[in-house]
């Protein structure tokens, strides 16, 4: 039996980024971390949670969870931002696996959602600790990740058309929540907060339970094909 670790971002005084300072992020996939969980129980497999209400949990303590109960698979669900520039052109779903960054837009994503828990190391110490960390796990995380985005972007297509959800693909990037795990590892970004129309979209219960429905579909994929 597969035991799967589900990481909802942020949490507690870390509210992460907000939809027009109403809606937070640490509500939006907290809630959809919970569907996940129900979703994956279905598949018959294992599930934890490093959260299970609006609670500041260091980043470093979530893959440590993971670790002691022994996961196969660590995910890290997130919504995405973007700067007021962009907000109105940035939308769609995306999946990272641990790497060191590979281009600018990795390092501006990953440092919104590093903030809330950085420490003193330097960018070298850290591009340094991340290459070590992940060598052995590049490969699988990267198959996991294809998965999920796959398959939450067909969900989610299905029911809002191709056209209304981007898909931004699958890629590379130092987000410190998933050092340190001993298991494959992936954060998802459900979506763009910061969007007028993705942003309310994203915080509907129907839209939850999608995404949800799509990476369960992903992770039950990635399991049977590996």
């Amino acid at each position: 039996k597969k035991i799967i670790v589900i990481d909802a971002g942020h949490g507690g005084r870390d509210g992460g980024a907000s939809y027009k300072r109403k809606r937070f992020e640490k509500d939006i996939v907290l809630s959809i971390s919970k569907y996940l969980k129900s979703e994956i129980e279905k598949k018959g497999f294992k599930v934890y949670l490093t959260r299970s209400r609006d609670k500041y949990v260091k980043l470093s303590h979530r893959t440590k969870y993971a670790n002691k109960k022994h996961a196969d698979m660590f995910l890290s669900i997130h919504a995405n931002a973007a700067r007021k520039n962009r907000a109105k052109k940035a939308h769609g779903v995306e999946t990272y696996f641990l790497s060191p960054a590979r281009s600018a837009r990795a390092k501006r994503v990953a440092a919104l959602e590093n903030k809330g828990d950085m420490t003193g190391m330097g960018w070298s110490s850290k591009d340094s600790l991340l290459t070590i960390s992940n060598r052995a796990k590049i490969t699988a995380a990267n198959k996991m990740a294809i998965d999920i985005q796959k398959n939450m972007l067909f969900t989610l297509r299905q029911k809002y058309g191709k056209n209304s959800i981007r898909d931004g693909g699958v890629r590379e990037g130092p987000f410190w929540v998933l050092v340190g795990a001993q298991m494959p590892s992936v954060l998802v970004e459900i979506g763009y907060i910061s969007h007028p129309k993705e942003g309310y979209r994203i915080s509907t219960k129907r839209y939850q339970k999608l995404t949800a429905s799509g990476i369960a579909k992903g992770v039950e994929s990635y399991f049977l094909k590996n």
